[in-house]
């Protein structure tokens, strides 16, 4: 039996009608002469701010909700659908390309409950894997003509690959972050058994985050972007 976790824009719908409630109060600061002084000003300064986040940040939500269809993870009869993320198109994986759905934890700076997160580990071979990503990385590495400061970023990459902290076997290829939406574990796992009897829920704690090696993907990605335009203007 397929599951799906549906976003619920609560907050976002609240966050922008707080913002654009106050937005008339904030704008009738800035005209009256009482807050004309240094102290009013950063006061209404601040005001704005929260204001232009409240809105801003609740219209970004509800966008990306759109994008996503209100799908922020689905596990289906063919394979698995993550929702948009921050830059990212809504993402499916078929079963014979997924190793594992993975839950991990990701510290705060300020409060001490980490942000819970959902992906898929995919299978060496997979497309957008890490094993993929290797053989990219290798392939860069010994491309002839490469800057110093290239060169050096690449072997970072390589480390950090092949640092004994990275969870590589749980390494995911694609999340979505636990919120405005909520998770059935139960539900989670029995539709797992049902689909896909292969496939683990696997639970990582807080430590070295399996999506860290994303953005080492996205710089690849980048430099391979710019060897092409470099090799055509020649």
């Amino acid at each position: 039996m397929p599951y799906r976790v549906r976003f619920v824009p609560v907050l976002p719908v609240l966050m922008i009608v707080v913002g654009v409630a106050a937005a008339p109060l904030v704008a009738a600061g800035m005209f009256t002469a009482e807050m004309r002084a240094w102290q009013a000003v950063l006061g209404i300064a601040f005001w704005v701010v929260l204001v232009l986040w409240l809105v801003g940040s609740g219209v970004a939500r509800l966008r990306r909700m759109v994008r996503s269809r209100w799908t922020a993870f689905a596990v289906e009869p063919d394979g698995v659908r993550i929702g948009a993320g921050p830059g990212t198109p809504p993402r499916f994986f078929p079963w014979s390309d997924v190793a594992a759905i993975v839950r991990f934890d990701v510290p705060r700076v300020v409060r001490r409950a980490p942000i819970r997160h959902l992906g898929v580990s995919l299978r060496d071979g997979a497309p957008g894997g890490v094993a993929e990503f290797e053989q990219r990385l290798a392939a860069a590495r010994a491309r002839p003509g490469l800057t110093d400061a290239d060169r050096e970023t690449l072997g970072h990459m390589a480390e950090r690959l092949a640092g004994d902290g990275f969870p590589r076997d749980h390494a995911v290829s694609a999340y979505v972050r636990q919120r405005d939406w909520w998770l059935n574990r139960r539900a989670l796992e029995r539709a797992l058994r049902e689909l896909a009897p292969g496939v683990p829920l696997v639970e990582l704690g807080v430590g070295r985050s399996p999506h860290e090696w994303l953005d080492d993907r996205a710089r690849l990605e980048s430099l391979e972007r710019s060897a092409r335009l470099d090799r055509s203007g020649d």
